[in-house]
């Protein structure tokens, strides 16, 4: 197995990746831009391994490399693990297409977790993505247990009127 890991990530070392996760401040960009799609195999099993720091910035760095193989595993994360995994996989919409943002938003937008369901709207509004996620939105702007969601899920609403 880590003779076929390595031909896969050919490009970079995987231990020189691990490093990188490992830092307190990460310039995701410039990671995506290092490791690349390379990475994803990797990043896929960090983000659902048990290092739940580790598993954030996987999931993180997922969302800035431009590749749809991390499109499912963001998708997946999305609804899957720690709160934190979760959000780093709603804020990562940010960074893909419209219709993979949307998948990954319909998850995020059915979380329990408040901060989940908050970021989920930032990417909302950032990705222009109201009118196709509406319904979700404004049931959450009627049911969400917290009033700060549920207040931001109306705004947004009356924002796309």
């Amino acid at each position: 197995m880590a003779q076929s890991r390595s031909t896969a990530t050919k490009a970079f070392e995987i231990q020189d990746l691990l490093d990188f996760l490992r830092q307190d401040e990460l310039d995701y960009p410039a990671g995506a831009a290092k490791f690349g799609k390379a990475a994803i195999p990797i990043l896929g099993d960090l983000v659902v391994g048990s290092d739940e720091n580790l598993a954030i910035k996987a999931a993180y760095l997922l969302g800035f490399i431009d590749d749809e193989a991390a499109n499912p595993i963001l998708e997946k994360a999305a609804s899957q693990g720690i709160a934190p995994v979760r959000i780093a996989a709603a804020f990562g919409a940010q960074k893909k297409s419209a219709a993979v943002a949307e998948k990954i938003l319909q998850r995020s937008l059915e979380d329990s977790d408040a901060s989940v369901v908050k970021f989920a709207l930032r990417s909302a509004t950032a990705m222009k993505l109201g009118k196709n996620l509406q319904p979700k939105i404004d049931k959450i702007s009627k049911t969400f247990f917290d009033e700060e969601v549920k207040s931001a899920a109306l705004d947004f609403l009356k924002k796309i009127k």
